[in-house]
């Protein structure tokens, strides 16, 4: 009787996961026009225009790039959790940027207590 519960319940989880910066850098084609929310501290920051160019990092120092709005650009070393759209070319300003995540929700988030784990 809990054996069916329990194959549901794992099945629930592992696809509530979602791709991570790693999955996004390595294979970005399997994952174009997907929606995605990963947790990163922004590393860099460049403001063109009405949009801000933020670099991404995960805990193990892997990179990716999302636009935001330049009015909702988090301080640099802030962790933060980022929902949006992965797309394979994205205009920021004047520039064409590729492999990057336009992204719809920006939230504040706490340091991982176990950056490492993953």
């Amino acid at each position: 009787m809990w054996r069916p519960a329990l194959a549901v319940s794992i099945t629930i989880a592992v696809a509530a996961c979602g791709p991570s910066v790693v999955a996004l850098t390595e294979r970005p084609q399997l994952h174009y026009e997907e929606q995605v929310t990963i947790v990163a501290r922004v590393s860099r920051k460049e403001v063109l225009g009405d949009d801000a160019l933020l670099e991404l990092t995960d805990p193990q120092e892997r990179r990716i790039l999302a636009r935001v709005a330049a009015k909702d650009a988090p301080p640099l070393e802030r962790w933060v959790k980022v929902r949006g759209v992965f797309t394979a070319e994205l205009r920021v300003g004047d520039r064409v940027v590729y492999d990057v995540i336009a992204v719809e929700r920006l939230k504040k988030h706490r340091t991982p207590w176990f950056p490492y784990l993953f």
